[in-house]
């Protein structure tokens, strides 16, 4: 079902449920069991926000979707679900 504008309409509609109760950010968490990025399998305690600036999408991860939508890259979680398993963190500003 992908490609298809369910995901965005989705996000779009949540976004403005949080906009009519005052909500000014959203932050979102998606993890990175499968490798899909250049954030899995190495040690995000070293280098850090210089492997954040440089990530690279190698199989269609959905952070790449989010920021489509606006969203940015705020932080990771190293070893969220497992050793070189993170979370992306992202946010956007929506107020």
């Amino acid at each position: 079902m992908q490609g298809q504008g369910i995901g965005r309409a989705l996000v779009e509609d949540f976004e403005g449920q949080v906009r009519l109760r005052g909500g000014l950010t959203i932050t979102l968490g998606t993890d990175d069991e499968d490798n899909m990025t250049s954030l899995s399998n190495v040690d995000l305690y070293e280098n850090t926000w210089n492997r954040i600036q440089t990530i690279q999408n190698l199989k269609g991860h959905p952070f790449g979707f989010y920021q489509k939508l606006g969203y940015v890259i705020t932080g990771v979680v190293p070893d969220a679900n497992g050793r070189g398993k993170p979370d992306i963190l992202m946010s956007k500003r929506i107020g």
